[in-house]
């Protein structure tokens, strides 16, 4: 039986709580199968490149062989390639990639030895540093995308180099010179994701250049600031951009935000779904929409109604104007599921969990149908 819940928005926003029926889009298995694993701290971020996927975090070894904060494994698999390394002395929170450049974004000092701050770009076969790009931004880099031979980051930061540059910044993929005609925020971004030809960005802003732009927007990659505008109820932690729509998952309090939102590409809100705890996750495969965070309940409003346990992910059809959301994989961690990546027929879900659905899977999982 399904509990249908109205939400106040500005446009209709309804969130459906159930169980998988006929009809519902294809969901992948919850139980992951078998795959390498972080022995420590967190994993935090992920991009696919070619055959590989790289992650990084907070760890020092996977699967027992020392791997500093930055891993790359066999994407179908899961399992480590020891061919690749590059030690980081501090957290990597973000990741891209040009096919052949790994750039690697954080709160740190060193790569491999070598001083880079905070952003840095290295040989994606050998781990080796890119010595021509070295932008040195102030503060954390949170978000991180590559078109078009530029980098687009977003963060903490304050300045790149000696530039004054706020929060949000593009940099020649080579030579890391800054982009000056990009424009900056005017609060922390989140994430930074390179969609086609355009750039999309979360975070706790209110202004992207001089246009307003609420916590999401979308840029083309020389700077102009498009169209779309929504509202949403606390900081953008993560997006995903498909045909079906623009999804956003929303950190921020119970009374305001935690919540996933479906809108259209121009930021007509479709639909809104509320947890008791922040979603930092979202990924988009087939039809199904997958969210995770380090929420517990899946909630009727923004305040009250949380009684559909949803440990730290849940599901929801991409298409049609209702989620239809429901539960899935249970992760053990109170801060739960940090990212999540599809690669082939394999969804990755990277956090500082320790057991998925009661099996163990420290901070790395995959997931097949």
């Amino acid at each position: 039986m399904y509990l249908r819940f109205v939400l106040t928005a500005t446009a209709t926003a309804a969130l459906v709580v159930g169980s998988a029926t006929v009809g519902d889009a294809a969901v992948l298995s919850s139980t992951p199968v078998s795959s390498s694993h972080a022995d420590d701290g967190t994993v935090y971020a992920s991009v696919l490149v070619g055959s590989r996927l790289f992650v990084g975090g907070s760890f020092t070894s996977i699967d027992g062989t020392r791997r500093v904060r930055l891993a790359a494994l066999d994407a179908a698999t899961g399992r480590l390639d020891t061919s690749f390394r590059a030690d980081v002395d501090g957290e990597v929170r973000s990741l891209a990639s040009d096919g052949r450049t790994l750039f690697i974004g954080g709160k740190f000092t060193l790569v491999n030895g070598v001083a880079r701050k905070n952003l840095a770009a290295v040989n994606a076969s050998t781990g080796a540093v890119v010595g021509s790009f070295n932008p040195a931004p102030s503060g954390m880099v949170r978000g991180l995308a590559y078109s078009g031979g530029k980098v687009f980051f977003g963060g903490g930061f304050t300045k790149v180099g000696a530039t004054a540059v706020n929060y949000l910044a593009a940099a020649d993929a080579a030579t890391g010179a800054v982009n000056r005609a990009f424009p900056s925020a005017d609060a922390p971004v989140n994430v930074v994701k390179a969609v086609g030809a355009n750039v999309w960005i979360g975070g706790d802003f209110t202004h992207i250049g001089s246009a307003t732009r609420s916590r999401v927007a979308a840029v083309t990659t020389s700077g102009g600031v498009l169209g779309y505008q929504t509202t949403v109820g606390g900081p953008v932690d993560d997006l995903a951009v498909d045909s079906a729509g623009v999804f956003l998952a929303v950190g921020g309090g119970v009374a305001t935000g935690n919540s996933l939102s479906k809108t259209t590409s121009t930021g007509v809100r479709v639909w809104q779904v509320f947890t008791d705890g922040d979603v930092q996750a979202v990924e988009v495969v087939g039809g199904t929409v997958y969210a995770g965070g380090h929420f517990g309940f899946l909630c009727g409003s923004p305040a009250s109604g949380c009684t559909k346990s949803a440990k730290k992910s849940f599901v929801a059809d991409a298409g049609g104007t209702t989620p239809n959301a429901r539960a899935w994989a249970t992760f053990n961690s109170p801060l739960g599921v940090w990212d999540l990546t599809a690669a082939g027929t394999n969804l990755y879900a990277l956090g500082v969990f320790t057991t998925v659905n009661g099996k163990s899977a420290p901070r790395l999982a995959r997931f097949r149908g």
